[in-house]
């Protein structure tokens, strides 16, 4: 009988599809990043800029701001410091929900020696319903946190479950850019437009807008839009649920790190305040959150001294926006209340109890020249 050679088979052994597993996730990721780098437009993110300043010197902050745009366009660390003695940092992001604020802290905590908190809390946010109702507010941050961060994970997860993780992959789904201005995109990505310091591609002398520092966004011009609200307050649930379970567990976290907590509403103007129905339940639903839970509101829309804070139409760039000129006289206003709290005054009778008071006592300049409209 003849004798004949084995026939090599030609079944894939388990080492050869681990190879081919890994080759084609190779030749995908390989391909996400040029994707990425041709289609999406990260320079114009206020937020790239803001957590790459912010790791820079996480080592050294004690103090941050935390909230949606009302935060990185009133509070001006370069102000505020002199006064307080911190070194603060601004971690405000664009619709930035309560739930982003609460992983923000988490990632301060982690990461710097943190002393002070200040949550800003405009009120829609605190009335948002669900988190993946506005999912771009989560991925202007996911999208620049560390990649080593574990909040950054857990974060997407609770937003939109295992479908957030595809625009963690592929941003292109979120943040694509305009053809026309690929070109540019490309260039600025090739020459700098990443490096610490470059703030070329979040000015915007057009629009009267520029990142400065440490998360701090100037803005210039008046209100062209009056002051009418964006939303009524229902004055049965002035806060939601969403924004409720939020205050509760950034609340209960800063209590257990021995993290001091202050929430705080960046002034609105009067104008906007008297349009908005049932402004005052948000007002007391927050108080009575805060003394429930060991902290203060100070709502700056309700604030006596008109002398310490002189504010009016010239100093508000939108319906509810302070403008550069606003920001930098409300930091100072609040740094100066921040000092006298920490140094253990009770500060609440430097706030109206109602709007009906502030409105009736001391209204900005917005009643008389935009009167709600």
């Amino acid at each position: 009988m003849p004798h004949t050679t084995p026939k090599t088979s030609r079944i894939p052994g388990p080492l050869h599809k681990a190879g081919l597993f890994v080759l084609f996730a190779a030749i995908t990721a390989a391909l996400c990043l040029l994707l990425n780098f041709l289609l999406v437009d990260d320079l114009h993110a206020y937020s790239r800029v803001t957590l790459g300043e912010y790791y820079a010197q996480a080592d050294a902050v004690d103090t941050v701001f935390v909230g949606s745009s009302h935060s990185y366009r009133s509070f001006d660390p370069d102000t505020i410091d002199p006064i307080l003695g911190s070194h603060s940092f601004n971690l405000g992001t664009s619709q930035q929900q309560p739930d982003g604020s609460y992983w923000l802290i988490r990632e301060a905590a982690a990461n710097s020696p943190l002393k002070t908190v200040y949550l800003e809390t405009f009120y829609t946010g605190y009335n948002q319903q669900k988190s993946s109702n506005v999912p771009l507010a989560c991925y202007l941050i996911t999208d620049y946190m560390r990649a080593s961060s574990p909040y950054r994970y857990q974060y997407l997860w609770e937003m939109g479950g295992a479908a957030a993780f595809a625009d963690l992959v592929f941003p292109a789904r979120h943040a694509i850019a305009d053809p026309g201005e690929l070109p540019a995109l490309w260039r600025g990505k090739l020459t700098g437009g990443y490096n610490a310091g470059n703030y070329d591609w979040v000015t915007y002398p057009d629009e009267g807008e520029a990142y400065r520092d440490r998360g701090f966004v100037y803005t210039e011009g008046t209100s062209i839009w009056g002051f009418g609200t964006l939303m009524h307050v229902d004055a049965s649930a002035p806060i939601s649920p969403f924004g409720r379970a939020n205050l509760t567990r950034i609340a209960e976290f800063c209590k257990k790190q021995n993290i001091r907590l202050v929430l705080v509403t960046a002034p609105l103007p009067s104008a906007y305040v008297q349009d908005t129905q049932n402004y005052q339940a948000y007002v007391d639903a927050m108080r009575s959150f805060a003394a429930a839970n060991g902290t203060q509101y100070w709502d700056f829309s309700l604030f006596k001294d008109t002398d310490l804070l002189p504010i009016g139409f010239d100093d508000f760039s939108d319906m509810h926006h302070l403008n550069g000129q606003g920001a930098e006289t409300f930091s100072k206003a609040f740094a100066t209340v921040a000092a006298r709290s920490a140094a253990g005054e009770d500060v609440s009778s430097l706030f109206y109890d109602t709007v009906a008071e502030k409105l009736a006592t001391s209204p900005d300049s917005t009643v008389q020249q935009g009167e709600g409209n």
